[in-house]
């Protein structure tokens, strides 16, 4: 069995070891040369080959050791198209990715950059058979020494297009990778306006006003907002992850990790590495998760937590932390297993990701921590049917709601909450809900009027810390005041809980005890005792709990079978 390439990016370094696993993605480049845009832009989540795939076409087209490279693609599926082989070599290639700059101010950002374009031109310095105007050997050497201004960093794409064209006759191929690192730390970090500006030059000079071009491909997590980022350009053609375009090419099919498992030996486990790493759909193609698959053969089928502790999560655990009310009942169908609808949102706009759900399940989607089933257009929008996709993700946002619930304190109460459920013990049940109530409600309700809030985020917790003795059920399509929670033991010899929230209406409730016992009244009316009997229960307790700002008052009826 061929060695797992764990962390290796460079297409030729893996090709030139005949004892490295490659799969064959140079169907990349035959779709690449079939298609008319000039610029083409592939977003895709973070360890999903944007780098390799990227690296392959920087050794089929360069001109630079063309007859070395060729043989780099000897026995691929793309050496066996002729018509494509008469492309092989025949451009000069500027490449450059961004993938470290990852700056916390826009000073240290300007000198990583200027890095960056240094060792770009470090070729173009060294070629003693240049012939350069001494303007143009001046730019060269200030770029080479790091020491060029501002402006002329932005106009730098197109000046090295003009005089490697001039040289070269024949206009270059530009390949960014991972061109919003440097934005989605520019955004974290406060300086997005300064960033967001010298980018928006640098890529117009580069693709959009330069007739020094040839083709360009820019790949990404995310397509940042058209207005910020990549104004004018006609000439850009996007895949994201809902395009059909491309699809193939950026993580592994389902026919390739069925060759994978077998050639591994791994047959016996095949539905589990389903469940775990399959489940993204790129335009109408089912994917696996490419870092995860190489990391199980490199483990001989040990499953762990492989892409969720690559890097990034840290992000979604503070968005969702700080998100509302909506976000909240939607993550508790996502947690469920249900899936929720969102107007598909093709271009971020990373200052309003937290100003709405949508924008929240876009961002999360295109950076792959949701997956599509469905997508379908309505008169007024796109709308995309979103899932958790695997195991392995729904594991992130366990880890997210965790970390809200993460103080010793907070946790203590809960761990007292989870046992006194499971025995039925109605007077510490009441005493610890106080005392949740008083730790937590402040986490998500920062002014502590707003009960709701603190409802949902106990649905959530009690969802990732008790769902090991309960299946746990909310109707949030009601919302607070005619909203249920169902607790399904999995062991008969556990309590059934039905839990009702109100808030206090002043105008209907005389006091939050009168509150109370309107929920209680709900749970008789509609049965949901015969409910949780109908699923195994034998032992129910009922609770009716009235709200007003951190305040509650709990009646509670229990029945032993």
């Amino acid at each position: 069995m061929k060695k797992i390439p764990i962390g290796y990016s460079d297409f030729k370094r893996i090709r030139s070891a005949p004892d490295f696993l490659y799969v064959d993605k140079t169907g990349l480049i035959e779709e690449f040369l079939e298609d008319p845009a000039q610029i083409l832009l592939i977003t895709r989540p973070r360890r999903f080959g944007k780098t390799l795939n990227l690296s392959t076409l920087r050794y089929f087209f360069d001109h630079e050791n063309a007859e070395e490279n060729r043989k780099l693609f000897e026995a691929l599926k793309i050496s066996q198209n002729a018509q494509a082989m008469q492309e092989q070599g025949t451009r000069p290639v500027i490449y450059l990715t961004f993938k470290d700059c990852k700056e916390l101010n826009w000073e240290h950002l300007q000198k990583k950059i200027s890095y960056l374009l240094a060792e770009t031109v470090i070729p173009y310095t060294r070629a003693g058979n240049f012939l350069l105007e001494p303007a143009d050997q001046e730019i060269l050497k200030n770029l080479r020494a790091g020491t060029q201004d501002i402006t002329m960093m932005a106009e730098s794409l197109k000046f090295l297009s003009r005089i490697v064209s001039s040289h070269y006759g024949q206009n270059p191929l530009i390949l960014i990778d991972e061109y919003d690192v440097p934005l989605q730390s520019a955004w974290t970090s406060g300086y997005w306006d300064e960033a967001i500006s010298f980018f928006r030059n640098f890529f117009s000079a580069g693709f959009k006003d330069n007739p020094y071009l040839w083709r360009g491909v820019i790949t990404g997590c995310l397509r940042v907002a058209r207005e910020s980022m990549f104004t004018g350009m006609n000439n850009l053609a996007v895949s994201s992850v809902s395009s059909k375009k491309y699809s193939t090419h950026f993580g592994f099919t389902v026919p390739e990790v069925k060759q994978l498992i077998q050639d591994y030996n791994l047959v016996s486990i095949e539905e589990k590495i389903e469940s775990w790493y399959n489940g993204y759909c790129f335009g109408e193609t089912t994917i696996y998760n490419p870092w995860s698959i190489l990391n199980l053969l490199h483990n001989q089928g040990t499953f762990r937590n492989y892409w969720m502790n690559t890097s990034g999560n840290d992000l979604v655990k503070e968005i969702l932390g700080r998100s509302g009310v909506d976000t909240k009942k939607d993550l508790e169908d996502l947690m469920a297993g249900r899936s929720i609808t969102v107007a598909l949102q093709e271009q971020v706009v990373f200052q309003e990701i937290e100003n709405s759900p949508a924008n929240i399940w876009n961002f999360l989607y295109f950076t792959g921590y949701l997956k599509s089933s469905a997508i379908h257009q309505t008169d007024e929008a796109i709308l995309v049917d979103l899932k958790i996709p695997n195991v392995e993700i729904k594991r992130v946002f366990f880890e997210s709601i965790q970390y809200w619930f993460q103080s010793d304190k907070t946790s203590s109460i809960l761990k007292n909450l989870k046992q006194s459920l499971q025995e039925g013990v109605v007077t510490e049940v009441t005493k610890t809900l106080r005392k949740l109530c008083e730790t937590s409600l402040s986490y998500f309700d920062a002014s502590g009027k707003d009960p709701e809030k603190f409802y949902h985020g106990l649905v959530l917790g009690l969802i990732v810390s008790f769902s090991d003795i309960w299946n746990i059920r909310s109707n949030r399509e009601s919302g607070l005041g005619r909203c249920d929670l169902l607790m399904t033991p999995k062991n008969p010899a556990h309590f059934g809980i039905v839990m009702e929230f109100k808030t206090m209406d002043s105008y209907e409730d005389s006091d939050l005890l009168a509150c109370a016992q309107n929920a209680m009244d709900q749970i008789e009316s509609r049965q949901y005792e015969q409910e949780l009997r109908s699923q195994g229960a034998t032992k129910i307790l009922k609770m009716g709990i009235g709200f007003s700002g951190k305040v509650i008052e709990i009646l509670s009826n229990r029945s032993d079978g």
